[in-house]
């Protein structure tokens, strides 16, 4: 099963892809090092399941913005995939 350790939203790491014009911006937080914590979202949607799909963009995601609107949005995940079952217990 998934278990997912760490999601994070936004852009969070400067790329090679970083264009020329865009050099400019690379200590504004708006641009670059904005990212939100998106781990409750995706924990939720996939630990304890045997596969899980998000598609960025993702509306629950769009809400953690912390980046102009606008930039491309990018969605990191680490996981681990784990043998075992998931146990369910009801509460009467």
């Amino acid at each position: 099963m998934v278990v997912i350790d760490e999601a994070v939203y936004g852009r969070r790491h400067v790329t090679r892809c970083v264009r020329d014009d865009e050099k400019a911006f690379l200590d504004d937080p708006r641009f670059f090092n904005c990212f939100a914590d998106a781990l409750p979202a995706l924990d939720d949607r996939c630990s304890g399941r045997k596969h899980c799909e998000v598609r960025v963009p993702d509306a629950e995601l769009e809400q953690t913005r912390t980046c102009l609107h606008g930039l491309h949005m990018f969605l990191e995940v680490s996981y681990n995939c784990v043998e075992g079952t998931v146990q369910y217990s009801t509460i009467l």
